[in-house]
């Protein structure tokens, strides 16, 4: 048997990082502690205006959809990776978020139990430094780096898929017909029907979505402009009709909100919103208009639009 190759001895050079990691978390402690974050973020929650903005989610979130309906388009980068991220990515990137959240908890647990006396003032450095690494890794022990590493995975994922549409090209064209059709589907299937093939309604459905994709996804590669301006029509629709009725249900003006969402004024809405957005958009897009005095209104979302598009051209 060959004798096996010399190994080096690493441990001193991970020892130090362990030792600096505990002082560094007891560090943020007493400065969290010291300025009291924690109060501070749990008054503000608290905050009469927070609560006020909390009573009234249904009615910003319609006039959000409004906002979109007739500005969503000026707003893409945003736009797109919200749908990507809440179609595809969400269940699965809060699921392993979660999981390594909770490990980092129990983790955290194992720190503050570990936490300096007064006696470790009177330690010499290197004791000091061992005693750190060694509270360091009873909390790694705690710490699932399976949990950790699928956790940063997915949220890199996401980011990476974020970029690819943001970048254009066959993946946004896709990304835009898809959440059009997602959108505005169950609009669609209320007005038709399939009598004579009730026992297959699972397929009736799906031929119904194959229809929109043949319709849709050739208008978006025809123009860009077009399908982002559906796209963002249609998301603004579904945030104005869904929670602007429910808005109004709620003040006594409208009886029962599924039951309007359903109706036949409840689809008129929709479409007309669809419709009407759709046209200004593209009209805007094709024009270069932009958004003239609503800039001002908006700057916190332009700001934010130019970040995630500056990070999108940095990685390409």
């Amino acid at each position: 048997m060959a004798d096996a190759p010399p190994k080096l001895n690493a441990a001193p050079f991970v020892t130090v990082p362990l030792a600096f990691a505990k002082t560094g978390y007891q560090f943020v402690v007493d400065l969290v502690a010291k300025h009291a974050v924690v109060e501070k973020l749990s008054a503000a929650k608290d905050h009469k205006v927070v609560a006020q903005a909390s009573s009234k989610k249904e009615l910003l979130m319609a006039v959000l959809g409004l906002v979109l309906v007739f500005h969503g388009a000026q707003f893409k980068n945003i736009l797109l990776c919200s749908q990507i991220f809440v179609s595809f990515l969400y269940d699965r990137v809060k699921a392993s978020v979660m999981a390594a959240y909770s490990d980092i908890q129990t983790a955290q647990e194992k720190l503050k139990a570990d936490a300096p006396d007064k006696s470790d003032a009177k330690k010499d450095g290197a004791d000091k430094r061992k005693e750190d690494a060694e509270a360091t890794t009873k909390a790694l022990k705690a710490l699932s780096s399976e949990k950790l590493s699928a956790a940063a995975v997915d949220i890199l994922g996401a980011f990476m898929a974020c970029v690819l549409v943001i970048q254009g090209g066959l993946a946004q064209k896709i990304a835009i017909a898809n959440s059009f059709v997602n959108l505005v589907i169950d609009k669609v299937e209320a007005l038709v029907e399939f009598p004579d093939h009730a026992d297959i309604q699972a397929w009736t459905g799906l031929f119904v979505r194959l229809a929109l994709y043949a319709i849709v996804l050739p208008l978006t590669f025809l123009s860009g402009s077009l399908g982002l301006a559906m796209n963002a029509a249609a998301c603004g629709a579904y945030l104005a009709t869904e929670h602007g009725v429910r808005f109004l249900a709620s003040i006594g003006k409208v009886s029962n909100a599924e039951d309007f969402l359903a109706s036949k004024k409840g689809l008129v809405a929709a479409g007309g919103l669809i419709a009407v957005g759709t046209f200004w958009q593209f009209w805007s897009l094709t024009a270069g208009s932009g958004l003239g005095y609503f800039a001002v209104l908006y700057f916190p979302a332009i700001a934010i639009e130019a970040i995630i598009g500056w990070l999108a051209g940095a990685s390409a």
